[in-house]
């Protein structure tokens, strides 16, 4: 009888266990079928969260994700940094508004970074980057300067490649690069940036000065976006006419190439490593796949993201090679729905390349959208 209770108990566990395989094996194969999917489906984006309310955000600048897919938003118009996990959970906060350690005027931007990671503050009015642990405690700061060739004025953005730190130094327009401890290495501005226009792409070239493949057919336009493929017929101006830096904003890499947004401009600056002018992405207007005023701007695996600030949309290029573009979507229209955008600052990619975070500047939330078929 023993042997028989025994006996029972173990066909028991046998069969509890087979049931847990089964379970995790169809689960894995689900997980990959959704992962091909993701690959595979038509690209779009999908809101799947929104941050702000009960929060009392005003006017929050940017957005960054850190390690774990935490979420900090840049308040700028409360002074302070708020810390969310993925789910829209609050974790902490720090600053308040002032000129001393740790407290900020002006906050435009934000960065995680590193390891250990580390938060990049751009203390924009205060005209310096400040850097805290994930806890918010003050780590070190820098970008002030008595060498007016060397201080930070008004920045707006913080990025890093390279071993470097570049930061977008926009009320003086140029670019200023640090070391990985924050020491000034050098200055890019307009009398330094050379032409490299005898490389560019042998492509067509748009009036803008970006390179263009020829076209496809476009797919169908989807609900609350829409695409189309890029074309043009006139060479590359001559870049003492072309191009000035006007007000740029913001900077994000390839790994051939360095994209800066410019606000006055509105068109996304394209250069080689060696920061040689190689032309520009985008014309300046208010209609169809045109830009106005941009200013954030993310790269991931091909495709370029910008807050098309001016016009309250996100606009997104389709690039081949890094640098031609060959299709461009939409997403969003200017309002205060759920898919709508008010003036929009700047955005963020999570680490896994998932999701994309909005920092919706005018309507006092952060959106996170789900990207697919990227």
């Amino acid at each position: 009888m023993t042997m028989q209770i025994k006996k029972d108990k173990l066909n028991k566990a046998f069969f509890l266990l087979s049931i847990i395989i089964i379970v995790i094996l169809a689960f894995l194969l689900l997980q990959k079928r959704f992962g091909l999917y993701f690959k595979k489906a038509p690209f779009s984006l999908k809101l799947v969260r929104v941050i702000g309310a009960g929060y009392r955000l005003k006017g929050p600048a940017g957005v960054a994700f850190g390690k774990r897919n935490n979420i900090y938003v840049v308040d700028s118009g409360n002074s302070r940094i708020l810390k969310f996990n993925i789910r829209g959970r609050y974790i902490r906060q720090w600053g308040i508004e002032g000129k001393t350690t740790g407290e900020f005027m002006v906050p435009l931007f934000a960065a995680a970074h590193g390891n250990p990671e580390r938060i990049y503050v751009v203390d924009s009015g205060n005209s310096r980057i400040q850097v805290f642990k994930p806890n918010g405690d003050f780590a070190s700061e820098f970008g002030i300067s008595k060498n007016q060739n060397r201080m930070l004025i008004q920045p707006t953005c913080v990025a890093f490649s390279d071993g470097k730190i570049f930061v977008v130094n926009s009320g003086a327009d140029d670019i200023m690069i640090y070391s990985k401890n924050g020491n000034f290495y050098e200055s890019i501005g307009n009398s330094l940036i050379k032409s490299n226009e005898g490389n560019v792409p042998s492509e067509k070239i748009n009036g803008s000065g970006s390179a263009v493949k020829k076209n496809k057919k476009g797919n169908k336009n989807k609900k609350n976006s829409n695409s189309s493929n890029i074309s043009g017929k006139s060479a590359v101006k001559n870049l003492t006419v072309a191009f000035k830096l006007k007000k740029p904003v913001s900077i994000t890499f390839s790994k051939k190439y360095i994209y800066v947004s410019d606000y006055g401009l509105s068109k996304i600056l394209v250069f080689n490593r060696q920061f040689d002018y190689i032309g520009a992405i985008g014309i300046k207007g208010q209609s169809g796949h045109r830009l106005y005023h941009p200013v954030g701007i993310v790269y991931r695996n091909g495709y370029l993201y910008v807050a098309n600030y001016g016009r309250s949309i996100l606009t997104v290029f389709k690039l081949a090679g890094g640098y031609n573009v060959v299709k461009a979507y939409n997403f969003g229209t200017p309002g205060i729905g759920k898919n709508n955008f008010n003036h929009e600052s700047n955005i963020s990619m999570s680490l896994n390349g998932k999701y994309i975070a909005i920092a919706d500047t005018n309507n006092n939330r952060v959106l996170i959208y789900r990207i697919f078929g990227s």
